[in-house]
């Protein structure tokens, strides 16, 4: 199973805030582990860290490890702002391609509504606001005269030092894998069975070839929620509380989870491995101070069937 890459999420807050302290921690830990990539879930609303802060901090505190957000609303934020913030990070994390981008419409409307962006615009600013992106990180003096957002002569300095960050794309609908074939550089689903995933990806290279764009099925990861937990009990409660905020059955939720023992968990992954996945992002059940530990785990009873 070589080629596989496993990543580690942040920002379920259900279970608490970290402090700086425990991100740091996370972090540090995570690199020397050989883990490679931090991912931070993105809200407006509620309790949640301002992502573009705490990667600024993980870049402070790391050296190797990559890191992006999963996902980022865009169409909640403006492009030209978004285009800054993840330069700088990129300068910040050493420009030597660390910072990933991936963008979605958010599963929940209200995200954008609260900022003045309707629900049937998310589609529209997405997809102008990944155009923009590119344009600024490519170029200087840039003009754009768009639908929704236009300026001048606008410069962004300095830019990223390897050339505009790749843009993954979020989603798991028929529209989402059409927006992937036509202006994505990945595809960064979540809550989706192994079966759900190798269905997406079939359709996903059709659409491609249907545009003319010969898509790369490595350039694709999967979100999952994971625990490690010899505990049943606790095991079925994480399932119960996850299913209850994703609005899913309890059993379709464990069929998009790794949540259980260790040997259940690494069954979960090898499915999604022979469905054709590689990449994947595994966000920890747990409280903060429980982060740590877990992440240990992973490094000992996890990461080595996959090496």
């Amino acid at each position: 199973m070589s080629g596989i890459k496993i990543g580690i999420g942040l920002g379920t807050a259900r279970s608490g805030v970290a402090t700086p302290a425990q991100l740091c921690d996370y972090a540090e830990r995570a690199e020397g582990l050989g883990i490679d990539s931090v991912w931070l879930s993105d809200r407006i609303t509620g309790t949640q860290l301002d992502i573009t802060a705490v990667m600024a901090l993980i870049a402070a505190r790391t050296r190797r490890i990559k890191m992006g957000p999963a996902v980022l609303t865009l169409p909640a934020h403006h492009p030209v702002h978004v285009a800054r913030a993840y330069a700088t990070l990129d300068h910040l994390s050493g420009g030597c391609g660390r910072v990933i981008m991936a963008v979605g419409l958010g599963s929940d409307p209200r995200q954008c509504e609260v900022v003045g962006v309707p629900a049937a615009e998310r589609g529209g600013r997405m997809e102008e606001g990944v155009a923009v992106l590119r344009k600024l990180w490519a170029e200087r003096n840039v003009t754009h005269h768009g639908k929704y957002y236009r300026f001048e002569n606008l410069t962004i300095e300095p830019r990223p030092a390897r050339g505009p960050l790749d843009v993954w794309i979020g989603g798991r609908t028929e529209i989402a894998l059409k927006r992937v074939a036509r202006y994505g550089d990945g595809w960064f689903p979540s809550f989706v069975t192994p079966q759900e995933y190798a269905d997406g990806m079939r359709k996903l290279l059709a659409f491609g070839a249907e545009r003319g764009r010969a898509i790369d099925a490595g350039e694709a990861g999967v979100l999952l929620l994971c625990q490690v937990t010899e505990d049943r009990a606790r095991a079925e409660a994480i399932l119960q509380a996850t299913a209850a905020v994703a609005q899913l059955p309890p059993e379709s939720m464990a069929a998009r989870s790794a949540v259980g023992p260790a040997g259940a968990c690494v069954a979960t992954l090898a499915r999604f491995v022979e469905a054709g996945c590689t990449k994947f992002v595994l966000f920890p059940l747990c409280p903060p101070e429980e982060l740590v530990p877990q992440i240990e785990t992973w490094a000992r009873e996890i990461l080595p069937r996959f090496e």
